[in-house]
């Protein structure tokens, strides 16, 4: 029965997910927009895919025990989605801002991108939480976002930005900390 209500409820925040935060996003992104009309099934596939992981993942820790196959399939999807995101919302876009007070949440649409920057970058700090240890996730972490940064930048696809480099960084910890208490439950 637990199941079948933590699959409820993985379907309601899946749902939600993608098409109160996500969506929304990305049409603000004339170059994702279009991607995602190409296919007349991509908001499913992507809510699908946000529906199993949680899915999947409530039945593992139920189990205690983290299913190699998930790790594989669950990342595969992942840092598909996360490279569309980071290196195709932009055709020709350029821009430098490293002043920590040039914050701009003027209105709902920013401040979910605020978030979902931070929530996006929590699968890999999971990830680096696998087998790094608390400094080697930090400098880890810090040298994948500035990369990501500096290539977004010298490619003209996007902000070299201090903020996003500080809420990256951020879901970086909190899924390192948040696969620290998976280690305590899981065999992993």
């Amino acid at each position: 029965m637990r199941k079948i209500v933590a699959g409820i409820i993985s379907f309601i925040a899946s749902y939600g997910a993608v098409y109160y935060l996500v969506l929304p996003t990305l049409e603000t992104y004339p170059r994702l927009a279009g991607m995602v009309q190409r296919s007349d099934y991509t908001d499913e596939a992507l809510w699908l895919f946000i529906f199993f992981s949680l899915w999947l993942f409530y039945w593992q820790w139920e189990q205690k025990k983290i299913w190699n196959s998930y790790l594989y399939l669950f990342y595969s999807g992942y840092f598909l989605l996360l490279f569309i995101m980071l290196f195709t919302k932009a055709q020709t876009y350029h821009s430098f801002n490293l002043n920590p007070f040039e914050l701009y949440l003027n209105n709902k649409q920013q401040v979910i991108e605020l978030i979902l920057n931070t929530c996006y970058f929590i699968p890999l700090g999971c990830l680096y939480g696998m087998r790094a240890k608390k400094a080697e996730t930090v400098v880890i972490a810090l040298t994948t976002i500035l990369g990501i940064e500096t290539l977004q930048y010298l490619f003209y696809l996007g902000t070299f930005d201090i903020w996003d480099i500080m809420t990256n960084f951020a879901g970086c910890m909190i899924g390192y900390y948040f696969f620290s208490l998976i280690k305590k439950r899981m065999a992993v």
